[in-house]
């Protein structure tokens, strides 16, 4: 490729990960607004298989959380994508979005063998993410991930997993 078409090719990708952001965040924000019927609870699972809990912070405290809770649990933070700063770049608009990759080889290598495809939503990913003013932290549910990619054998790992990702979660939407 030309050096004009590989940034025409660049482009085109970016705008998909837009797109692609404004729907799952489009898909959460219904899942967030489903929630509020319910007594007691700010944490949403939706059929999508995402867990969604409400910030009690506006976006940048609830972003500024992330890594300091990562650090805490010894996760590796493996990167950062900043979907609206991304929108940006191609004259595009798109509410702050921010999506955090991270994991734990020694979690996530068990779950690989017991099923490779898992390797697609392997590392972990945390998703900040703001709607007329109200911030929102969504994960994968790792039952929901269990059930998609036919993991057997791994229960144990799973409830882990569930319990490590659930007290992140807090920790970034409660800053507990």
């Amino acid at each position: 490729m030309t050096r004009n078409q590989n940034g025409t090719a660049r482009r085109r990708f970016v705008q998909l990960l837009g797109a692609g952001a404004v729907i799952g965040a489009g898909s959460a924000a219904v899942a967030a607004d489903d929630d509020a019927t319910e007594a007691d609870s700010n944490t949403q699972t939706d059929d999508s298989g995402l867990v969604t809990l409400e910030s009690d912070a506006d976006f940048e405290t609830t972003l500024a959380r992330v890594e300091p809770a990562l650090e805490a649990r010894d996760l590796m933070l493996v990167t950062t994508v900043d979907h609206a700063e991304n929108a940006a770049s191609v004259d595009e608009e798109l509410p702050p979005t921010t999506l955090f990759l991270f994991g734990n080889p020694e979690v996530g290598t068990p779950l690989m063998r017991a099923s490779r495809s898992v390797a697609i939503d392997l590392p972990q990913k945390l998703l900040v993410w703001e709607v007329d003013g109200a911030v929102f932290v969504t994960y994968n549910d790792p039952q929901y991930l269990a059930r998609h990619h036919g993991l057997e054998g791994v229960d144990e790992q799973l409830a882990g997993i569930a319990d490590a990702l659930e007290d992140l979660a807090i920790a970034v939407a409660h800053g507990e």
